[in-house]
């Protein structure tokens, strides 16, 4: 039997199917000392990264039998309910890649924001299905970047396919409904068959999106708006493979 602590338990492996998103999401992170919270930790893996750079790292997820890094607090949690956690205790809270799987968007974003100290920073990441590539999968086949293919309704965990994709305006109204504002959007790579698309289309699309929304007949409404319209027409929403959503909470 292995002992806690050991080496062969400190080795947990990545389970995103898109593994440069760790090296983004840790450039977006201030530099250590900082309490940091993992929500859907799975294996550990990032939060090995994270001890090796200094931080206090903690993990949340609802599978403790997974997680590898048994001397690294660890609290269970099914996250589509609360999370069993006291509010503020954090300086960041990063979640990477679990969006997708969750049935309760809106429990889950107002529970990361709540764990998160005023002025923390709450990170997460999901499947782009704004993308111009996105958008143009969607109209040949119905399907997005998400989830490419009909999902398989056997399976007893259908969760771990991306069962409730989720795009960067949802993700901008909850933080903002429940006390974060959006401060950065980041993605791991570019999809460069998108590039061209893109610098055509952008002047349509702004033009587009900024004569729906700007009327004199939303006008009470113009600030939320703009908002929309900024993050919506970032070059990482239209041209990145993976969202990566930084929040900073109100203080």
């Amino acid at each position: 039997m292995k002992e806690q602590g050991t080496v062969a338990d400190a080795e947990p492996v990545g389970i995103t199917f898109q593994p440069d998103i760790y090296p983004a999401v840790l450039a977006t992170l201030s530099p250590p000392p900082a309490r940091i919270l993992d929500v859907g930790a799975g294996e550990g893996y990032f939060c090995k990264l994270l001890r090796e750079r200094g931080y206090q790292v903690e993990a949340c997820d609802y599978q403790q039998d997974l997680f590898k890094l048994k001397d690294l607090p660890f609290h269970k949690a099914d996250l589509n309910q609360a999370i069993p956690l006291p509010d503020n205790s954090y300086d960041a809270v990063v979640s990477i890649e679990v969006l997708e799987h969750l049935e309760n968007h809106v429990r889950f974003m107002q529970e990361l924001v709540r764990v998160t100290r005023p002025g923390g920073c709450i990170i997460v990441t999901t499947p782009n299905v704004l993308s111009i590539s996105s958008r143009w999968h969607f109209f040949l086949y119905g399907y997005t970047d998400c989830a490419p293919r009909p999902l398989d309704p056997r399976l007893g965990a259908y969760y771990m396919q991306h069962i409730n994709p989720i795009s960067v305006p949802e993700i901008l109204f909850l933080m903002e409904r429940f006390g974060a504002d959006m401060v950065d959007l980041k993605t791991n790579r570019v999809r460069r068959g998108a590039v061209v698309p893109w610098l055509i289309l952008y002047p349509l699309l702004a033009l587009a999106l900024s004569g729906k929304l700007l009327r004199s007949k939303y006008r009470d409404m113009h600030g939320v708006y703009r908002r929309h319209i900024r993050w919506v027409l970032h070059p990482a929403n239209l041209l990145g493979r993976i969202t990566i959503a930084v929040g900073k909470k109100r203080g």
